[in-house]
Parts: structure tokens; sequence; C-alpha cells
């Protein structure tokens, strides 16, 4: 018996053909992007208790500080605490701080771990080979793990103003979307740096928990900025999210800001997004050129 080989149809060579003769390389690639960050939100909501698993676990991390800071100093505040950061409730000071910064904590672990993920699964090396500009695989993943982030961080501080009975500003819900979304912007390119240590390191773990906490203790989340060092307090005006928590806490809390001051954190935020996005991008550009002369692309 002899098995019939089918030979593709000519139109359907053509259409190849006419593909590749008019693919053109782009700088970007918004339909690879959107694949991209759909693919993975699919995975993440076929397991949709996930989302309020990771929206309280983060009350059980700060609670134990603030139980403390109330057995200390007793219910709310200090006087030592009101002078030095101009507010008089402990509580709401740091779950707004919290609520800032799970989306850096999302940038550290989400983007670089997005690319762990495809090389467990074998389809790393695929997805380098497909004729898109890396930036549309790198958007694609802060996008999902951006949408997944803002989901559990609405949910914590849901959950947070339940059990502690804090309240925040109405008002306060605009200008916080809009610092909210230049702040975004600027962790991505701190994610992408962080993409390619996962290239390169395959699996730094060690490395992305020495990033976590250190940006942890430099963020003003449980203390304001005057309470570090010094020296310290100009490094911690590097990272974004100082620049996010200190303005949201004030919009929210207080009900207003000078427009001056919340302009100046607009310009802060986007000169440091400038900063981040040139530093990812030429670090991830590196680790990629990196891991694919020595053939490490899918190894682990």
């Amino acid at each position: 018996m002899t098995e019939t080989i089918q030979e593709p149809s000519t139109k359907s060579v053509e259409s190849d053909m006419a593909y590749l003769t008019d693919f053109k390389p782009r700088i970007m690639d918004w339909s690879a992007a959107r694949v991209f960050a759909t693919k993975n939100l699919k995975i993440a909501i076929r397991y949709p208790a996930n989302f309020l698993v990771w929206g309280v676990l983060p009350i059980l991390w700060f609670a134990p500080f603030i139980l403390m800071a109330t057995a200390i100093a007793g219910p709310s505040t200090s006087t030592h605490f009101t002078n030095i950061s101009g507010f008089d409730d402990f509580v709401q000071f740091s779950v707004i701080g919290w609520f800032v910064f799970m989306y850096l904590d999302n940038s550290i672990w989400g983007i670089g771990n997005n690319f762990r993920w495809e090389q467990f699964s074998g389809t790393l090396e695929p997805l380098f080979t497909a004729p898109v500009p890396r930036i549309s695989i790198l958007l694609g993943a802060a996008f999902s793990d951006s949408i997944q982030g803002t989901l559990q961080a609405i949910i914590m501080l849901i959950f947070a103003m339940f059990l502690f009975g804090v309240e925040y500003a109405i008002t306060a819900i605009f200008p916080t979307v809009l610092i909210l979304l230049i702040m975004v912007f600027a962790l991505y390119g701190f994610g992408f740096m962080v993409a390619g240590l996962i290239l390169v390191f395959k699996d730094p773990s060690v490395l992305t928990q020495l990033i976590a906490e250190s940006t942890y203790m430099l963020s003003p989340i449980q203390y304001p900025v005057q309470a570090l060092p010094k020296s310290v307090q100009a490094i911690a005006y590097v990272i974004p999210t100082t620049i996010g928590i200190i303005t949201v806490r004030e919009i929210a809390i207080n009900g207003t800001m000078s427009l001056p001051a919340f302009v100046q954190s607009i310009g802060a935020l986007g000169f440091l997004a400038l900063i981040f996005w040139g530093l990812g991008m030429l670090s991830f550009k590196w680790a990629e050129k990196w891991t694919k002369e020595r053939g490490h692309m899918g190894g682990f």
C-alpha cells in the first residue's frame, strides 16, 4: 500500500512567499504583546482562587508590623512618628505603602518568572525564534502581570480597610491612577533587567530575593523616608515606588496635594521611567546575546 503525499497547494505556497517577501522587522508588535498577555491571563484565571490568596497574603506579611507598632506606641500613632512623617495614623500610613509596593514586588518576580516558566515548558527557544521584537514579548508579560497585580492590590486594600477600619479620600482615585500608571511604566524597565538575569542565571532566586528585600527596605512602606540614614535616602529616591508611595499617600490620606508638588512627582517618575527603560533594554539585549552565543537559551 503506497502512502499518498500531498503537495502544498500553489495558493498556500504563494501566500507564504508573499508573507516572507513583505515581512519587515518592526520595533514593536502590539499583536504579539496582546497574544502573549492573553495567554498568561488565561493560565492565571484557570485558578481563580489564586487571586484571592495573593490578595489576602500580603496582609499576613504586614499585620505583625502593625500589631507590634500598636503594642509599643499605642493605637494608631505616636508623637515621634507624627513629627517625622506628617501623618497621625500609622495603620493608614502603612496600608497605602503596601498597596503601592505590590506593584514593585510583582515587577521583580513576575516578568522574569514568565521566562522561567517558558523554560520549564520547553517553549522559550521557539518563542525567541519567532519573528517578533523582543520588547513585544517583554511587554506582553508585563501587561499580564500588571493586570494580575492590580487585582491583587485592590483585594488587599479592600480587606485591609475592612480589617483595620482605615479610610481614604474618594477624590484620590484619578490622581492615584495617573501616578500608578507612570510608576508601573517605569517598573517595566526594572522587570526587564530581572528578565535578563533569568536568561543568564536560569534560576536566580537568591538574586531576585536580594533585590526584593533591598527595595523593600529602601521603599517607605512601613516608615517614612526620613527614618532612613541620610546617605541612604538619596538611593531610596532612585526606586520609582518611593515617589509613588509618597505621592499616593499624600493624596489618599489628606485628600489633596499642591499642584506643583504633584507635577514634580510626575516629572520625576517620567525621568526614572526613561532611565530604567534604557538600562532594562540594554541589559536584556546583552543577556539575550550572551545566552545565544553559548547555546544556553533553553538550558536549566
